[in-house]
């Protein structure tokens, strides 16, 4: 994909959406995932409206009262997906890197302990 292009998702602010979007489906519902993401149900709503802008198409669809991806939607969910492992593996990747060097600099560093010599 070509930096033009990513733009495109850059200037509306996706990865909100994609987290909105997410919520929604795994909950079936805009006001659950409002609740769950701690943010007004209207600013999940108009974050689903700018991702159907974004992606060019609605990504869900109402069946009663719960939300449903769309054919697209299904796509976009499996985009939500990979891009969400990515950032857990990141972060894994942190800690563990976090991890050795503490343990560096434990090893370099001795503790010394505070006896007391008669």
């Amino acid at each position: 994909m070509t930096r033009t292009r990513l733009r495109r998702y850059f200037r509306h602010g996706f990865f909100p959406q994609m987290v909105a979007f997410e919520a929604c489906v795994r909950l079936g519902s805009v006001t659950r995932a409002a609740e769950e993401l701690s943010l007004a149900q209207p600013t999940v709503s108009c974050l689903i409206r700018k991702l159907n802008d974004t992606v060019g198409e609605p990504v869900l669809h109402t069946r009663g009262r719960r939300v449903e991806p769309t054919e697209t939607g299904r796509e976009l969910l499996l985009l939500c997906e990979e891009v969400f492992a990515s950032f857990d593996r990141f972060d894994e990747r942190r800690a563990e890197s976090a991890q050795r060097r503490e343990e560096q600099r434990e090893r370099g560093h001795p503790s010394v302990s505070l006896s007391s010599a008669s």
